[in-house]
């Protein structure tokens, strides 16, 4: 036994030093050559040995933890301080991964219990979290140190709450209420309903089962209308400003519309669970490009949901089917600047 022990431990070590010894991939950008390259695969995570480093192989030899895994991620968000917030619907938990520190917890470990189908999660300047949960109908309040608050209380009860957006400039906390076809907002400290947007239907300002939300300059508020094939853009008193997209097959057009997102040149990401990719459109709704595909190599993806992006224009995308994040970069103007000061990423 012992000498089979042996050999396994060498075997082992011999394919750590041959995958340590191979050759790097290649990057993958889009658009494809020779057109300029607009955005950047990175990596992807999906559970501990991610943010470590540490090989498969290692993990064999010294042991990982299986409960640290993401099963089926839905909604991100992150912070300035380098966390990315996971959404898992099948584990019923919020999985935060700190990448800056190379260490990972999440709610449950942090002794939160009550956690069914949790959707959106959205954290303030504070640290405080809010997370919805669609099969309790509840939007959960916690503390930093995953201590639960008492839930949102909305003018009318939630139905299937999905997609949330903070604006802290103008204090707001948005619920995409997706049952009930329209957008509940809160006063971010004293988290007093204020205001209800939009109802159901297919006229401007009118949702059917809304998804997603995120927030843009000003304030404006861009609202992805699900099953109406669009997005819908308001100011931030909730009037309605413009709408793009509509169901079809061809870029510019949607199929299932999730995850949304604003990088810092105001570009809009909206994300296609149907078409296993994600659209950038400017500011004004017209599409400049699309990337990913189908598939479970680096830089594809399978039934994408959430998507978030830092301070460094670092995109991230929930790829369910393939329990995993997946990370792209911007190669925008805040991309120039640390290529010429040698920190590019």
């Amino acid at each position: 036994m012992r000498g089979l022990i042996k050999r396994l431990l060498a075997l082992a070590v011999v394919s750590a030093f041959a995958f340590g010894c191979a050759a790097p991939l290649p990057d993958i950008f889009w658009p494809e050559p020779p057109n300029q390259p607009r955005i950047k695969y990175i990596t992807s995570y999906s559970s501990a040995k991610d943010l470590t480093g540490r090989s498969a192989t290692s993990d064999l030899i010294l042991g990982a933890s299986a409960t640290f895994r993401i099963r089926k991620p839905r909604g991100l968000d992150t912070t300035k301080d380098g966390k990315l917030y996971i959404t898992d619907t099948a584990k019923g938990d919020v999985f935060i991964f700190d990448i800056a520190n190379k260490k990972g917890t999440s709610l449950k470990k942090m002794g939160l219990r009550g956690l069914y189908k949790p959707i959106g999660v959205a954290i303030d300047a504070t640290g405080r979290l809010f997370v919805s949960d669609s099969q309790s109908d509840r939007v959960h309040v916690v503390d930093p140190d995953g201590i639960p608050q008492d839930p949102l209380e909305p003018n009318i009860p939630f139905k299937q709450p999905t997609g949330l957006a903070i604006d802290m400039e103008n204090q707001r906390l948005y619920v995409v209420d997706t049952h009930n076809h329209h957008i509940v907002v809160f006063d971010l400290e004293t988290l007093e309903h204020l205001q209800t947007i939009g109802r159901r239907g297919d006229d401007e300002g009118e949702f059917n089962f809304p998804s997603n939300i995120t927030i843009g300059a000003n304030g404006k508020l861009y609202v992805v209308d699900t099953m109406n094939g669009r997005v819908q853009s308001f100011d931030k008193d909730g009037r309605f400003i413009m709408t793009f997209g509509e169901f079809g097959d061809i870029p510019g057009m949607f199929a299932r519309p999730k995850g949304i997102a604003i990088d810092s040149e105001n570009h809009i990401y909206v994300v296609d669970a149907a078409f296993n990719n994600v659209q950038v459109f400017n500011d004004e709704g017209q599409i400049l490009m699309h990337f990913a595909k189908y598939g479970h190599d680096r830089g594809e993806m399978i039934l994408p949901g959430g998507i978030s992006i830092d301070d460094d224009d670092l995109i991230y995308v929930a790829d369910s089917w393939n329990a995993r994040v997946v990370v792209f970069e911007f190669m925008g103007d805040k991309y120039k600047e640390r290529e010429k000061k040698g920190k590019g990423k």
